[in-house]
Formats: C-alpha cells, sequence, structure tokens
C-alpha cells in the first residue's frame, strides 16, 4: 500500500507537465480528473480517430490485468485535457504528430492503422517509437505519451484503488464498542 507521499514521490519521477512540483501536479490531475468525472463530449482538440489512437496507445502501456487498465482509466481524455489546457503549441503540434507517426509506422509494417492492429502489432510500433526516442535528449512524443498514461492512471480513482490499493479509511470504525475502566 503507497501513502500520499509515496505517490508524490512516484508522480515526481514523471513530473513534465510544465514546471510542476509533484503538489502542483498533484493539483492539476485531481481537477482534471473531476473534469471528466462531470462527463459530457470530450474537448474536440483531438478528433475521433487521433482520441481511438491515444487510447490504443495508452491501453498497450497499462493494458487490463487483474486491475483495469488505461482505457478504463480514461487516461486518453485524461492526456486530450492536459494536451489542450497545459501544453504549449509547440509541444501540441509535436504529440499530434507523434499520432500520425503511429499510423505512418503502422502502415509501412502491417499496412494498416494503429488502431486497427493487434496488441502485438501495436506493441512492436510503441517499442520502436521508445527505441528512437531513447537517443533523443529533450522532450518527445513518446515521453509525454507514457507520462501522460502514467500520471493519469496513478492519479485517477482507479489507479490508486485498484492499483495502488490505497485505503482512504484504514483500520475499523466500531461506534458501539464498550468501554472498559471508565466512566
Amino acid at each position: 500500500m503507497y501513502s500520499r507521499r509515496d505517490v508524490l514521490r512516484l508522480l515526481g519521477g514523471v513530473c513534465a507537465i510544465g514546471a510542476l512540483t509533484p503538489d502542483q501536479l498533484l493539483a492539476v490531475s485531481r481537477r482534471t480528473h473531476r473534469q471528466l468525472a462531470l462527463g459530457g463530449p470530450s474537448l474536440g482538440f483531438f478528433d475521433m480517430h487521433q482520441m481511438h489512437t491515444v487510447a490504443a496507445a495508452c491501453d498497450r502501456i497499462i493494458p487490463d490485468t487483474e486491475t483495469p487498465g488505461a482505457r478504463v482509466a480514461e487516461c486518453h481524455r485524461f492526456a486530450e485535457r492536459i494536451v489542450a489546457d497545459h501544453y504549449p503549441v509547440v509541444r501540441q503540434r509535436r504529440f499530434l504528430d507523434g499520432l500520425v507517426d503511429l499510423d505512418v509506422r503502422s502502415g509501412r509494417a502491417v499496412q494498416h492503422l494503429f488502431v486497427d492492429g493487434a496488441a502485438a502489432e501495436q506493441d512492436a510500433i510503441l517499442t520502436a517509437v521508445e527505441l528512437d526516442a531513447a537517443g533523443v535528449s529533450g522532450g518527445t512524443f513518446w515521453r509525454d505519451l507514457k507520462e501522460l498514461t502514467l500520471i493519469g492512471y496513478y492519479t485517477s480513482r482507479i489507479g490508486i484503488e485498484e492499483e495502488l490499493e490505497v485505503d482512504f479509511f484504514p483500520g475499523r470504525f466500531d461506534g458501539s464498542a464498550p468501554i472498559e475502566g471508565g466512566r
């Protein structure tokens, strides 16, 4: 089980949304998840295909296991809101170009769009993107995608309660316990 400090340390290791401190990152994440919980349509920053591409990629980064994965935690919607609201235009463009690159790589490798690929095909494409990003200093699409997925997941209800198993109300409350030796 992780404490709040552990989660802040975990998120601090991937903090790349602007120059946010871990506490600020947690606050932005909470606000974003609250906005997502209110429902409603997407922001419209990503078109439908881009949203499905982000969802598929996030789901390969944190797939369903014995706990729900990134798609169920709505990391793709979290990513859209963060990219639209907190990324400068240059970084937004890099992210959108990265989504196009996933389709280009998929088209070359398996002759269809990234979202239409099998899990193994998507994994191979994401592995190639990750290897290409490893030699690059500074920001890359891959780093942004992975950070948004991790931050979105581990600050979501699913990530906190089901994956990290944080119990916000530890212990047992027994309001009618007998008091011995007292008044």
